[in-house]
Parts: structure tokens; sequence; C-alpha cells
């Protein structure tokens, strides 16, 4: 091959990579997208008075609500719980420890049972499952105990919560009797 033909051929790719790059020009000149100030949508969303009944709603403590609470209607919410959880008397642990005997229970006692560090850290300090203490690892988990490996996103409706925990407190030898509960006790 001589000097002609080695020209030919790096003249033919210097000629190709030119008109490669001459129809990228002319693509972005014919397809200019103007970019954005700011990346995404914004969604207006109008600001809502909350009435003052939901307020007043929100305020009710879940212990409040515990002598009315009805324990079929926990029963039938704890179903959601049973993927990880038992609720019969001698029960296997599962995903989660099982709940027979909760109340008053000490936080993280269940034998056997591998609870996570900051579970077995207020364990250890002493502290037990009350009917307070219930309902805010019921009502979010990861808020109540920052470290917990409960993936629960939690149970948000507080009468819900009532019922849950009647449902829990008569999971026991001898349920406390709820009518004598309060909030301001």
């Amino acid at each position: 091959m001589d000097g002609f033909e080695l020209n030919k051929i790096v003249g033919a790719l210097l000629g190709s990579v030119l008109v490669v790059m001459l129809i990228s020009f002319v693509a972005d000149y014919v397809y200019y997208i103007e970019e954005p100030e700011v990346a995404g949508y914004s969604i207006d969303v109008p600001e809502v008075e909350v009435a003052s009944e939901e307020v007043e709603e929100e305020m009710v403590s879940v212990l409040d609500l515990l002598a009315t609470a009805d324990v079929a209607a926990g029963e039938s919410a704890v179903r959601r719980c049973a993927s990880c959880h038992t609720f019969e008397e001698g029960g296997a642990d599962g995903v989660g420890p099982h709940m027979w005997g909760v109340v008053n229970r000490a936080k993280g006692a269940v034998e056997g049972f591998n609870y996570s560090d900051a579970m077995m850290a207020v364990g250890a300090a002493g502290e037990v499952w009350g009917f307070e203490e219930l309902d805010g690892f019921i009502a979010n988990p990861r808020g109540y105990l920052e470290g917990t490996t409960m993936g629960f996103a939690g149970v948000r409706d507080v009468e819900d919560r009532a019922d849950i925990l009647a449902y829990l407190n008569s999971l026991q030898a001898e349920p406390i009797d709820l009518s004598t509960i309060t909030a301001t006790q």
C-alpha cells in the first residue's frame, strides 16, 4: 500500500467524523430545548384550614377511648400484623415477637427473640409496654423508637389504636379493667 491509498483512507475517516459532527450540530439547533431554572415540576397546593373539630379529634388521648374500645374490632385490625406476630397463648415468635401478655411486659423481654439494639437498650433501662407506650409504638414505630427494626408504617387512626390496645389487653391471664384508665390519671 502506498502513501496515496493511506491518505485516501485517513481522509475518508476524517470526512466521516466531520459529517457526523455536522449532523449533531444541526440536530442540536433544530431540536433545541431550553433548560428550566428549577428541575422538576412545581405543584401548587392550596392551604387548607383545619376545622376545629378535626384538631379536637387529634387531641383525644387513646387512654380516654380504651373504656369504650371494641375488642372484636381490635382483633380484626391486628390481622395485618399476623404475618409477623402471633397472638395466641404459647404462640411462636415470627419476624416479630409473640403478642400474648404484651401489656405491662418489659420491652425486649421475650426470651430467644432477636430484638434490635434500640429495643434491647430500652428494655435494659427497665421500660415496660404500658398502654401509652404501645400506643406510641403502634402509631409510628420508627418515630417512637429510633433504631427499631420493625418495618411497619403505623396505625394513624386513634380509635383503631384504642381497639388494638383493648384486644392486646385481652391477651393475658388477667386483663386490666379498661374502664378505670383515663389520660388524666
